[in-house]
């Protein structure tokens, strides 16, 4: 009898229901929302719900309902847009989340603070700051896909998998958010109006919180990856590398990026920052309509010639981000680490801009080919 009780009791622990669980029946899903700055300088907040209709007859049909709402504050636009629906606001399953450009020049950390403090919230949703207006962005309809949330996501993933983005996603954002000496710098996106889609313009440079107006340009992105000592799957470069020829198009090379090797060096002298980043590359070339391939001396001469405009090219984008006063290098991190009586006397905000980093891009042609 006892073993009988035993047996009973046994399978009432553990066909127990979990006590947290949400009925999906019960909750709208929201996966993608933007943000932006208000002309009270409150929230607007704009979001994508989803709804999958079932039929009798034939496949299951989405619709996408997009509701705006204003607030004080994330949270109150938020409780607004969850007086408009039936059922209740859940972003637990967000995938990206869109600031607005005049909102995340001021100070992004609000904005974020309520995805923080709960903890049914996805922490992996990407991070991107839309030209203009948050709103047209997740308001779009791109052909071929079913939702924004898709869209946008599956765009960032392309810009991650091409070394054109770090991958910003909530969790990452969160401690370069509080942390002194790390600044960072998340993908930008502009409406395009007339094909109905996103287009990545680039790279918006933050400075502690807040979208300091600088970029770097979509062409340049690859290339400040690799001097941060990143590479997805796939790195390549379009270079002119000559003007003798009338034909334009025989005037350029492209390669692609096989090993890449960066190293960064931070130095105090003299009360003085000193930063050398070396990148060595090797690389195949992928199209070179000038061929010639197998002479030992043009290849000597492109790897002089790739190198030389990698590293103008480096300065360039170092320029654009000391302007910007982003340390997306880490550089105070590295320096408070190290240095740290060097650190405490000095305001990194004020420092930062004026110290010395100079790159330093090697290119290897390794492999060029079936054809000379």
């Amino acid at each position: 009898m006892k073993r009988k009780w035993l047996g009973i009791l046994i399978c009432l622990t553990l066909l127990t229901g979990c006590w947290d669980t949400r009925q999906f029946k019960d909750i709208k899903l929201v996966l993608a929302i933007g943000f932006d700055q208000n002309e009270d300088g409150g929230v607007t907040e704009t979001v994508s719900i989803p709804t999958v209709r079932r039929s009798t007859e034939g496949p299951a049909n989405e619709t996408v309902q997009v509701l705006t709402t204003e607030g004080k504050t994330p949270r109150e636009a938020r409780d607004h847009t969850d007086q408009m629906i039936a059922n209740t606001f859940d972003p637990s399953k967000a995938k990206v989340i869109l600031m607005g450009e005049e909102l995340a020049k001021n100070s992004i950390q609000p904005i974020f603070d309520q995805f923080y403090r709960n903890p049914n919230n996805n922490l992996n949703a990407y991070i991107a700051v839309v030209e203009g207006k948050a709103e047209d962005a997740i308001r779009i309809s791109p052909p071929n896909d079913p939702g924004i949330s898709k869209y946008v996501s599956g765009l960032l993933e392309g810009q991650i998998n091409a070394t054109h983005s770090t991958g910003e996603n909530i969790e990452v954002l969160h401690g370069e958010l509080l942390e002194p000496g790390i600044d960072f710098a998340v993908p930008l996106l502009k409406v395009d109006k007339e094909q109905n889609l996103l287009n990545f313009e680039g790279l918006a440079l933050f400075h502690n919180d807040a979208y300091s107006g600088e970029f770097i340009p979509n062409h340049q992105t690859t290339l400040l990856m690799l001097l941060e000592g990143i590479r997805g799957k796939v790195a390549s470069f379009t270079i002119k590398v000559t003007d003798e020829e009338e034909n334009a198009i025989r005037n350029y090379l492209t390669f692609r990026v096989m090993r890449n090797i960066q190293d960064m060096k931070v130095k105090v002298e003299n009360n003085q920052v000193k930063v050398d980043i070396n990148v060595k590359m090797k690389v195949r070339v992928v199209e070179y309509p000038r061929n010639h391939l197998t002479s030992k001396k043009t290849i000597i001469d492109l790897n002089e010639k790739l190198s030389e405009l990698l590293t103008e090219q480096s300065e360039e984008i170092i320029a654009v981000i000391q302007e910007a006063n982003s340390d997306v290098f880490q550089v105070g991190r590295n320096v408070q680490s190290y240095h740290p009586d060097y650190w405490k006397k000095v305001n990194w905000e004020e420092e930062f801009p004026n110290i010395t980093i100079k790159p330093t891009i090697e290119v290897d042609i390794v492999q060029y080919g079936v054809i000379s």
